[in-house]
């Protein structure tokens, strides 16, 4: 979580129920968010124990093929309800919405009772279905797109005739969800025949919100200031090529996407050297920060990245939560200009020339992507302007709908001999110069210890398999009254019976993603896709060990159920 926190101090195996606040003493955001945790944690554990680690209940989330009047053959209906992924909830509403009228003349034309449902207002080729409310059990609903929009009269024009419904009693319209335009996924590719059968499958993993990418968040009472963050969960039908006709096993495909053998770091304050010279005094050198810092490391490269660059990584002593939000910004060949919404709230959480910056905005983030590291050349403080080498990718930061930012890294290059940082081409840290004769980039051995600052070292585990995902962190609490960081440590005893301890090396604090099958879908030109489902179990008042079959829509909408 890229958020402004002290720690993170939630441990699963230790077992804790809850927090005990006591009478005065001092309150600390990682005491409260611990407690967070800890619900969190019972709440999704229970769901995992008593439905399964992938519950639909009533048929949410189910994939159906899109019957509307045209074949449509490279999407597929997403259907509305909730799935819980490994006790995490997932939801897609789609609230129904009175018809107020009928067009008498023309059979595409619709007023609705309210623009604004499930959070946001109708679109220009989103699709809905219109059907009667009234009859029971409801008959089949007209699915159809928008084609056109008159806010003003709260009229919605259709690309199909649905003068059939006309004399409705109780006429409903709805939004639905289709894999092309679901919310949490920009521009995901279509389905295609030239690669016939597909693996759907739900990405299921949680993303910091800030006020910046949600202004909602402020209380403006108190004339806005920075308060708390959010956890939003983020959930993404994404597909994959698919060679066999059945469902892939929910623990093959995390074994697929997210690898065992995810790279592992220990981390340090550097020990003090003796010098064999008895005139020479040793300096302090454990941590030697001013302040207490949450350093935070990530990956920036990833190791099988389709650049070709070896793996990488950037760090930050503030969490990664130096952020400015983008006004505008204009790239260009050799430079990029940015105009920001604010320099920061001190010298500390501001911008200097030199400094490396990411630029971001939401589609950048839900596609799990990492900006480009940019470094700064010049900051005019009076007009908010910062100068940057070297241009941004195409489209990222120019939306100011998508909430785009700048977003600080503090690594800088250093002495390699010394343990300091050597930095690659993508501007981040170089975990290893090392490669395997396959091409691949590989830990080598006897990896150094590396310098971030104020005497922070890190160490990635000398693991020639290591696989390294962008975007995995690890947190560093670095404290001034003990000189240290906090970090796990393991003990051993020698031949000599003499105990030493070593820093753990600890897998990634995240980002935990998590993954269930949804279906199997064979596409095929100028016709519809056939759809195989993937069975999930359906949360129900069974006995315990009991899962029933899941519920069956027997239309798109999931109006009407057919129980098996």
């Amino acid at each position: 979580m890229k958020a402004d926190l002290t720690r993170n101090s939630f441990d699963p195996l230790k077992h804790f129920s809850g927090v005990l606040m006591q009478q005065g003493r001092v309150q600390l955001d990682a005491d409260w968010n611990e407690q967070s945790s800890i619900l969190l944690h019972l709440i999704r554990q229970l769901v995992v124990d008593f439905g399964g680690s992938a519950v639909s209940p009533k048929g949410g989330f189910r994939i159906d093929p899109l019957t509307t009047a045209t074949v449509v053959d490279n999407d597929v209906l997403i259907a509305p309800g909730s799935y819980y992924v490994d006790g995490i909830l997932c939801e897609l509403e789609s609230t129904p919405m009175p018809i107020l009228s009928w067009d008498a003349k023309d059979g595409h034309n619709i007023k609705v009772a309210n623009w604004t449902v499930d959070g946001g207002g109708y679109q220009v080729g989103q699709y809905v279905e219109v059907y009667d409310d009234s009859a029971k059990p409801v008959a089949a609903a007209v699915l159809c797109k928008v084609a056109k929009l008159d806010y003003s009269n709260l009229t919605l024009t259709l690309d199909t005739d649905v003068s059939s419904l006309r004399n409705a009693a109780n006429g409903r319209l709805r939004r639905l969800t289709t894999y092309l335009t679901q919310p949490d996924l920009p521009n995901p590719a279509p389905l295609s025949s030239g690669k016939p059968r597909y693996q759907l499958y739900l990405d299921v993993w949680e993303r910091a919100i800030t006020y910046v990418e949600d202004d909602s968040i402020r209380e403006v009472a108190l004339n806005g200031p920075d308060t708390a963050a959010r956890s939003r969960v983020v959930w993404q039908v994404k597909a994959l090529p698919a060679t066999l006709e059945g469902c892939v096993a929910q623990g093959s495909l995390a074994d697929q996407l997210q690898p065992w053998n995810r790279g592992l770091l220990r981390a340090r304050a550097e020990p003090a050297q003796v010098s064999t010279d008895p005139c020479t005094i040793s300096p302090d050198s454990l941590y030697r920060g001013p302040e207490n810092q949450l350093y935070r490391v990530e990956i920036h490269t990833g190791s099988n990245d389709p650049s070709g660059l070896p793996p990488s990584f950037k760090w930050s002593r503030e969490n990664g939560a130096v952020v400015f939000p983008i006004v505008k910004l204009s790239s260009g060949d050799t430079a990029t200009t940015v105009t920001l919404g604010n320099l920061g709230r001190d010298d500390r959480f501001s911008l200097e020339p030199g400094d490396y910056v990411e630029v971001q905005d939401d589609n950048s983030v839900l596609s799990g992507s990492a900006g480009k590291l940019l470094q700064v050349q010049a900051v005019d403080s009076n007009n908010c302007i910062v100068t940057l080498a070297g241009n941004v990718a195409a489209g990222v930061g120019n939306d100011p709908t998508l909430h785009p930012l700048l977003r600080r890294w503090d690594h800088k290059a250093g002495d390699a001999a010394q343990g300091g940082l050597t930095l690659g081409k993508d501007g981040a840290a170089l975990i290893s110069t090392a490669s395997s004769s396959a091409g691949k980039f590989v830990i080598q051995i006897a990896n150094p210890w590396l310098d971030l600052e104020d005497g922070v070292q890190i160490q990635f585990e000398e693991l020639s398999y290591a696989s390294y995902r962008s975007g995995d962190y690890w947190l560093i609490p670095a404290r001034v009254a003990t000189g240290d960081v906090i970090w796990p440590q393991e003990s051993y005893t020698d031949a000599n019976g003499k105990t030493s301890s070593n820093p753990v090396a600890k897998g990634p604090d995240g980002i935990t993603h998590h993954y269930a099958p949804l279906a199997v879908v064979t596409v095929k030109a100028g016709a519809a896709p056939q759809v195989t489902q993937c069975g999930v179990a359906r949360a129900v008042a069974n006995p315990v060990g009991v899962i029933d079959t899941p519920v069956l829509v027997n239309n798109p909408g999931n109006l009407a159920v057919n129980k098996p």
